[in-house]
């Protein structure tokens, strides 16, 4: 090989070792890397997964839940302690949520939670769990002679982690027995007794 040539070649392999480096450096750029198949599977993805559909647990409600509990009185106003009274107990899992108390029937009282202690806690918004059951109490006052006894009604829902804990819930159903038993009220009356 003649010194031209030799020459030449080497200019060309110089060239082109600059070409394969970023800004003429003297570092070649690395060689592409291929990846080969090893029968492995795959690692698990580290992005978080899409949310799945939740599932609605079952649910039941009952207008007239079966509640029990004493009933203090003071005159006209009367405190009840509101407790679950139904055949079985709360299932785990299953949440009982409280609505918006009633009489039956009505005008005779009135609610008035100032009739009970101020340290209790009142029905609103109440929820009962199994592990987690405390006594709410509702606080009434008459306001009206009446011949019968009043009834509280509070109506219920219930979330339940299966069916069969709902029907646990109705399974020999009461309905609520707690009462509020009317005095005898004095009405004042606007007549003036006249003088003979």
């Amino acid at each position: 090989m003649s010194r031209t040539a030799l020459a030449v070649a080497l200019f060309a392999v110089l060239v082109a070792g600059c070409a394969d480096t970023p800004n003429g450096g003297g570092t070649p750029s690395p060689a592409p890397t291929t990846s080969e198949t090893t029968g492995e599977p795959s690692p698990e993805p580290t992005t978080p997964e899409t949310t799945q559909t939740q599932q609605t647990k079952p649910s039941i409600k009952i207008a007239n839940a079966p509640i029990g509990g004493n009933v203090e009185e003071d005159g006209v106003e009367h405190c009840a302690e509101v407790n679950w009274l139904g055949k079985n107990p709360i299932p785990d899992g299953t949440t009982i949520s409280l609505g918006a108390a009633g009489l039956a029937p009505e005008g005779v009282f009135e609610f008035y939670q100032g009739s009970c202690p101020g340290d209790v806690r009142t029905c609103a918004d109440v929820q009962w769990q199994s592990g987690d059951f405390k006594p709410c109490h509702v606080g009434a006052r008459q306001v009206a002679n009446g011949t019968e006894d009043v009834s509280l009604v509070i109506p219920m829902e219930a979330t339940c982690e299966t069916d069969e804990d709902c029907q646990s819930l109705v399974e020999g159903f009461g309905k609520s027995q707690i009462k509020f038993r009317p005095d005898v009220l004095e009405t004042p009356t606007s007549e003036t007794p006249s003088n003979g």
